[in-house]
């Protein structure tokens, strides 16, 4: 005797496959969807991070540059201020300053700073100057001689060419600060220093 499958149980068995199949289609289209979307959200994420350390080691080597200027400032004014100075703090922190050269503003020829050539180095708060990799600022000063201001009566005196009231002496500081993941920026700041000033606040 043969015996014959009925047409609907073996319909039945064909729409169970082909629900199977777009099911396993769905799961793989979902999954691709997935893994587009963390990758974009990977690289967004590794922009931000880039963008964000870009945007900090510039706001360091302006910082840096800025510490120079008042470093720079505090020499003019007093004369070679920094002349027994080597390591010291900032006021109300515990950031390190280190001048490796304390007659920085007498610096004949102007130059970049690096860590083997540098007139001033900075370390945050927490990190060690003697540490290889800590994040710091390089600066480096570069003054030349004191010319006279239009219509002022200069007599040449003392320290890096110093002048009477009036007399300009053009600097140029620059900043070079190395920061996470081997991250570099450099800030240059002409600076115009004028002597006899100081004391109104108007350098």
């Amino acid at each position: 005797m043969v015996t014959q499958k009925s047409p609907m149980f073996h319909a039945g068995h064909q729409e169970e496959g082909f629900v199977l199949v777009s099911a396993l289609l769905f799961l793989l289209l979902l999954t691709l969807i997935g893994t587009f979307g963390l990758n974009a959200t990977n690289m967004e994420i590794q922009i931000s991070g880039n963008d964000r350390i870009r945007k900090e080691i510039f706001f360091q080597a302006d910082g840096g540059a800025q510490l120079g200027l008042r470093l720079l400032e505090g020499n003019l004014e007093n004369l070679g201020a920094y002349t027994a100075l080597n390591l010291g703090f900032l006021r109300e922190s515990n950031n390190t300053v280190l001048i490796d050269n304390p007659s920085f503003v007498n610096n004949e020829a102007l130059r970049l700073p690096t860590d083997t050539a540098r007139d001033i180095a900075y370390f945050p708060a927490g990190f060690d100057p003697a540490a290889i990799d800590a994040p710091h600022t390089n600066i480096t000063v570069h003054c030349q001689d004191a010319t006279p201001s239009p219509g002022s009566n200069l007599q040449m005196v003392g320290y890096q060419n110093h002048a009477d009231k009036g007399a300009q002496v053009n600097c140029t500081v620059s900043s070079q600060h190395l920061g996470r993941a081997g991250s570099e920026a450099v800030v240059q700041v002409n600076w115009i220093h004028v002597a006899g000033l100081e004391s109104d606040g108007r350098y």
